[in-house]
């Protein structure tokens, strides 16, 4: 326990947004070399960090965290601090499970730039092509086969700039209208584990002035089921935006479902039970490296130790016993893919 502790901290002291993750990726070299694992670092836009490709199966995590400052403390058996549980966390659980065994019977890929652009998961997929994967994001350790859709829309409202003293209709009073007609759109749907849903996650006037502002911008978030179409509910919304203002779609992806009869499915369940963690089924509600390797015909399912609701926020945290229980289902799971490999060449 203090091990996989100190390895986090060593982590979070390593600064690592995206797209500047040199330093966090030669720290995991450099561990990985006093283990005797050899790693490529694959560097474009961003950096990789590649252990042995030629398996099959993967566990894909990210390098970077969101550019936000917050101290590291520790407390009530859990390390506090950006990126602890989004994904230090999970990067702690490979490290020390590469620490715990002597044969490596899977490939591992630490990946760059998640947060923003994704370009390690296209730097990575233009080389390699496994056929199955298990992406470690915070999930509790649930296993996530249900994966969302997400859709990012650009708006801008214009009214005509008035003193503060007339109560006309100004840009922020279109927003309000056109936020209450999307809250009544009917493309939001209940689904298995969460719901289709959007959120306005930045909004801003220009207003040093005593008037009603005539600009009023923003972005909305929106999140899919994976039987919607993206595109579909993406031109609902701009529909709506368009009576108002002009909108624009920065990112579409739509979701995926893995069956629970998928070989993938089926290994990463029999890897929980080894190592007497009870398997619950979920699912992942926000973007991740996931949706680029479905996108490829990958059979990829998504778990990891943390709490995705606080990750980003001054509260993440990420409890020490939950990456110890990510790294017994670790090396579970290199056992039974040692043994089917094993099965195979016989």
């Amino acid at each position: 326990m203090q091990y996989i502790k100190d390895i986090l901290i060593d982590l979070l002291k390593i600064k690592s947004t995206s797209k500047k993750e040199r330093k966090i990726a030669e720290y995991i070299v450099n561990y990985l070399e006093n283990e005797g694992f050899h790693a490529e670092v694959q560097e474009g836009d961003t950096f990789n960090v590649i252990v042995d490709a030629s398996k099959d199966f993967f566990i894909v995590t990210h390098l970077d965290t969101i550019d936000r400052e917050t101290s590291i403390s520790t407390k009530d058996g859990k390390v506090c601090g950006i990126g602890s549980s989004d994904v230090k966390g999970s990067i702690a659980a490979v490290l020390c499970f590469l620490k715990k065994i002597k044969n490596l019977n899977l490939s591992i890929a630490f990946l760059g730039d998640e947060e923003e652009d994704a370009k390690g998961s296209d730097m990575f997929l233009e080389r390699y092509r496994p056929k199955q994967a298990v992406v470690m994001e915070p999930t509790s350790m649930r296993l996530c086969t249900y994966h969302a859709g997400n859709i990012e829309i650009l708006f801008e409202l214009q009214s005509e700039e008035s003193h503060g003293s007339f109560c006309e209709e100004n840009s922020i009073d279109k927003f309000v209208k056109m936020y209450d007609k999307l809250k009544n759109l009917d493309c939001w749907k209940k689904g298995k584990y969460f719901d289709s849903c959007f959120s306005v996650q930045d909004i801003a006037t220009d207003n040093p002035f005593y008037l009603n502002p005539g600009t009023c911008k923003g972005r909305i978030e929106i999140r899919v089921l994976p039987d919607q179409r993206a595109e579909e509910v993406a031109r609902r919304v701009l529909e709506v935006i368009k009576t108002y203002g002009k909108g624009s779609i920065k990112e579409l992806w739509d979701g995926f479902e893995l069956e629970k009869d998928e070989d993938t499915v089926k290994i990463l369940r029999q890897a929980l039970e080894k190592a007497n963690i009870k398997c619950e089924f979920d699912g992942m509600p926000s973007w991740t490296d996931a949706i680029k390797l479905n996108m490829k015909g990958i059979k990829v399912a998504v778990i990891g130790p943390g709490n995705l609701k606080y990750s980003h926020t001054l509260k993440e945290c990420i409890a020490i016993e939950e990456v110890k229980k990510a790294v017994n289902f670790l090396i579970k799971l290199n056992e039974i893919l040692g043994q089917n490999q094993f099965s195979k060449n016989t």
